[in-house]
């Protein structure tokens, strides 16, 4: 019955492994267009005991579904329920810099004034502090592309600390 069970252990990983590829797709097509995020939300949200990288990809398509439409009370709910799940992920696991990475490029694009936004510089030198952690992810080359697409737009890093996480990451693939 032992071995039985430990040939399951490896197979269960793979699966969830090929799971969190798709969603870091999912993820990605959320980014170019809003209509991709309710559907991927209702598969998150499907998951019964959902690993903290899950739940971080969740509040970061909770995020993506709080910029369209008018209502601001709506947008709050999302933007609420995101912190929520963020929290609830960096305390499910403090040192996984992909999750780091989807909140700060959440609250990069939050205004201020919101008061969502408390992390960025923690989370920024924690990547940078952590960048080998990035060799034990299958990213894909999609999500690869996202991250560094960010870190090179959006001001958070400097030409310098963009070209280390550039080496990085491509060292990791």
């Amino acid at each position: 019955m032992t071995a039985i069970l430990g040939l399951l252990i490896p197979v269960e990983a793979l699966a969830q492994g090929n799971a969190i590829q798709d969603i870091r797709h999912e993820f990605y097509k959320c980014t170019l267009d809003y209509k991709y995020a309710s559907p991927l939300l209702e598969k998150l949200k499907g998951i019964k005991a959902p690993s903290a990288l899950e739940l971080a990809y969740t509040g970061a398509t909770e995020a993506i579904l709080a910029k369209p439409g008018w209502n601001i009370f709506k947008k709050m709910g999302h933007l609420k329920r995101s912190r929520d799940c963020f929290n609830h992920a960096v305390a499910l696991d403090f040192s996984d810099v992909e999750i780091r990475f989807l909140r700060l490029s959440i609250e990069h694009h939050l205004p201020g004034y919101l008061g969502f936004s408390s992390h960025i510089l923690q989370d920024k030198q924690m990547i940078l502090d952590s960048m080998d952690f990035f060799e034990n992810k299958d990213l894909g080359q999609e999500m690869v592309d996202f991250i560094l697409k960010f870190c090179a737009e959006s001001g958070v890093y400097t030409p310098s600390e963009v070209t280390y996480l550039k080496q990085a990451l491509y060292a990791s693939q």
